[in-house]
């Protein structure tokens, strides 16, 4: 779960993150939508640990991003649109390589994307 609370981001004179509540639940796919200039980026860097509060809270997990940075990190994962897959390589094995790199057992991996693929209904675009 994500919790924020009154959260809100100012560089100098520039408010980049209005304060901000809201609550997503754990096991939801959640979108975020803005224009340019919004505070989408800034908020993702604000739950990433990657910048600091100017005001409110942010817990994952019941972690507080603000004082709890390693622990909220061991849990969240993060990729930019820009970065992060191969696009050489087919989503399934995409998903093998990133499994494998974190360390995961090969088996274990093999049963993790077949249960993603099915949960995320991707089935017919994995390949």
């Amino acid at each position: 779960m994500i919790e924020i609370t009154h959260l809100s981001k100012r560089f100098k004179q520039t408010q980049a993150l209005h304060p901000l509540d809201l609550t997503i639940p754990s096991g939801c796919i959640f979108g975020l939508l803005g224009q340019n200039g919004a505070g989408k980026t800034t908020l993702l860097r604000l739950l990433a640990t990657l910048l600091a509060p100017s005001a409110g809270s942010a817990r994952i997990a019941g972690l507080d991003v603000a004082t709890e940075g390693l622990a909220v990190r061991r849990k969240l994962g993060a990729v930019s649109a820009g970065m992060g897959v191969y696009e050489k390589l087919t989503g399934r094995e995409n998903l093998h390589f990133f499994g494998e790199l974190y360390g995961m057992r090969k088996s274990a991996v093999q049963a993790r994307v077949i249960e993603l693929a099915q949960e995320l209904a991707i089935g017919a675009w994995i390949d």
